[in-house]
């Protein structure tokens, strides 16, 4: 590294299952920006030797620092009332990571582990960002007219917190964590999407707005849906976000967004690592959409049968589960039984 010049800090949210994403996003940034400096930090709640090998082999091959912090998941234990639908507790390292980084560097780029860089990242590191606590790229339409009035907001900004430029101290100093955590376990809201609905709202007025390039979202779901054959990709484009549950590390995921990623998977720590087969039941239904929208029916029947068989499974598990929970309240009586199936939504 050049000691005359500051390298920008990346970090990352990670459980196990995002590990390889965030490798493979670093492997994109390295590649498209040789001429900047980079320490990279990948905060998670736990991971696996595997995992943090790779994360560590890579660094020694790639001559760039990597940190993985692992953090106490008891933090938000009391707060797991809130919906969060597929959100798994990664997605509140966010949250922490300015707490953790201060006294390390004066800011941060936080980026989710289902992106990936195609561009130069100078633009962003040399940044003024004043006196906001940080910047982000406003989330879809739809998505943000919703949640604006969802979370009682003035204005047409709501961000993606999937990107965010951080000032560290701006945003200690404005206690944004803390009253993040607050307003999560308060009951106040119902949240969507519970650490960017938080952070929107505590943060409102203090986040400056990004271009759109430097966040660029795509749900390779409807793609597939579509049967659509190139992704729409413009030029100025530097960071494509691959929001939803299907993404380019799936073995039936768009052609353009599975290429890039192997590409830069290839200078990863996980090149040796195959795209993912479909292990649940809605995964198993992509995979034959997929296969039927690019006529190999007889995949497509193959991942029919399997889905089916699956879900039907599962299906027959809740059936047995449910069998048992009406033994146990034919077995109590009055006010407990009541309590318990109202818990339970089945009264």
């Amino acid at each position: 590294m050049n000691g005359e010049r500051s390298a920008l800090h990346v970090a990352f949210g990670v459980d196990e299952n995002f590990f390889r994403g965030a490798g493979v996003c670093i492997a994109s940034i390295l590649d498209n920006n040789p001429d900047l400096d980079f320490v990279f930090h990948v905060f998670t709640f736990g991971c696996t030797e595997d995992s943090r090998a790779r994360l560590s082999r890579m660094s020694a091959e790639r001559g760039v620092p990597m940190h993985v912090h692992v953090l106490d998941e008891g933090v938000f234990s009391r707060y797991r009332h809130n919906p969060r639908g597929n959100y798994s507790n990664a997605i509140f390292t966010r949250i922490l990571m300015p707490g953790v980084l201060a006294g390390v560097t004066d800011r941060m780029l936080y980026v989710d582990s289902d992106i990936l860089c195609r561009g130069k990242l100078a633009e962003l590191a040399r940044m003024d960002l004043g006196e906001h606590v940080a910047a982000a790229a406003a989330d879809v339409h739809t998505i943000a007219q919703r949640r604006l009035a969802a979370m009682e907001l003035d204005g047409d900004f709501y961000f993606n917190s999937g990107l965010l430029l951080i000032d560290i101290d701006n945003w200690n100093r404005a206690r944004i964590t803390e009253r993040a955590i607050e307003l999560i376990g308060s009951g106040r809201y119902k949240l969507d999407y519970p650490d960017q609905d938080a952070l929107n709202k505590v943060a409102h007025g203090h986040v400056m707005k990004l271009h759109p390039k430097w966040n660029v979202m795509f749900s390779l779901l409807g793609n597939l849906r579509s049967c659509k054959q190139k992704l729409s990709i413009s030029d100025d484009a530097v960071m494509l976000h691959f929001g939803g549950p299907l993404k380019p590390w799936h073995s039936w995921s768009h052609a353009c967004a599975q290429s890039m990623f192997l590409s830069y998977q290839r200078g990863s720590g996980w090149a040796d690592v195959p795209l993912d087969r479909p292990r649940t039941y809605k995964q198993m239904h992509q995979c034959a959409t997929y296969h039927r929208g690019h006529g190999k029916y007889p995949q497509a029947l193959r991942w029919y049968a399997a889905y089916l068989h699956k879900k039907l499974s599962f299906v027959l598990q809740g059936a047995a589960a449910l069998a048992v929970l009406s033994i146990e309240l034919a077995s109590l009586k009055g006010a407990q039984a009541d309590w318990l199936a109202a818990s339970l939504g089945i009264a």
